[in-house]
């Protein structure tokens, strides 16, 4: 195994969240609005927003996290010199920290095979020459 560099990888930041929590917000307060005044259809359209509003949260929350921290990786390895670049099954998150991440890509035309391994504070080592700990299928 062959260390090749040092990677900053932005965090992700949540700001796009607060367009679904002004709508949960919104929602609350029809809800208790309508509640009050006794007028069912402010009611409903508020419980619809509460429950939108919170879902839309969550979905934000898992795809758009995700999505970025996969751009991250691939930003900073073609940085590198490394040409398309896909990410496997790492370790996931341990202990509340982000584990080792699998990559595959190509650099000077030949099939690499590495690992970005974490280091603390947005800072990851980039790690060549890591073999798959699970074998290729031979098609037989």
């Amino acid at each position: 195994m062959e260390e090749v560099a040092v990677v900053t990888l932005e965090p992700w930041h949540p700001w796009p969240l607060v367009f679904p929590a002004i709508v949960l917000a919104t929602g609350a307060v029809m809800t208790f609005t309508g509640h009050l005044r006794e007028r069912r259809w402010v009611r409903d359209i508020g419980m619809v927003l509460v429950v939108g509003g919170g879902l839309a949260g969550l979905a934000l929350l898992g795809l758009l996290s995700g999505s970025w921290d996969q751009a991250q990786r691939a930003e900073a390895l073609v940085g590198l010199g490394y040409e398309q670049p896909t990410f496997s099954g790492g370790d996931g998150i341990v202990g509340g920290a982000p584990g080792v991440i699998d990559f595959h890509a190509q650099r000077d035309g030949e099939l690499v095979v590495g690992r970005l391994v974490p280091l603390g504070d947005a800072q990851w080592q980039v790690v060549e020459g890591f073999r798959d700990s699970q074998p290729k299928d031979s098609g037989t």
